[in-house]
């Protein structure tokens, strides 16, 4: 039954990036399209699902019968995100670091969330990030 939810918790994070050319977006359809995609993971009844990635991810490279579902989803997340900041002009190396910055921050948001259960202001914290984070990738 874990496996069940993991692989439908893993889908429903890939879904906003499903058929989508990122890579085509400016700076501002990034950021709806980020914000829309962290308030998706937020939504009603997924905090359960939220807690098992979080548990299976850090079990996963110790433990080689989980698999590496959450790992690949977490990474095809950071190439997502590292070829938009490729196709705005930002080179590979230091794309590749704000690839991790905000894909890092999001999931240190996910687990506050976790902690506190705190959806508004989870969301009010990511939007400050989310400004902040485009201003130092892109206007850098």
């Amino acid at each position: 039954m874990i496996d069940a939810i993991l692989e439908e918790g893993v889908r429903q994070q890939s879904e906003p990036a499903v058929g989508v050319d990122i890579a085509g977006f400016d700076r501002e359809q990034f950021a709806d399209w980020y914000s829309e995609a962290f308030r998706h993971s937020l939504r009603d009844g997924n905090r359960t699902g939220l807690r098992l990635q979080f548990e299976a991810g850090a079990l996963e490279p110790i433990d080689p019968d989980i698999g590496k579902r959450v790992t690949t989803s977490f990474t095809e997340w950071l190439t997502v995100v590292q070829r938009w900041l490729t196709s705005n002009g930002v080179e590979k190396g230091r794309a590749a670091v704000l690839a991790h910055w905000l894909a890092d921050t999001a999931a240190g948001l996910h687990f506050g969330y976790l902690l506190t259960g705190d959806k508004e202001k989870t969301v009010s914290a990511f939007d400050v990030f989310i400004g902040a984070y485009l201003n130092e990738a892109i206007t850098a």
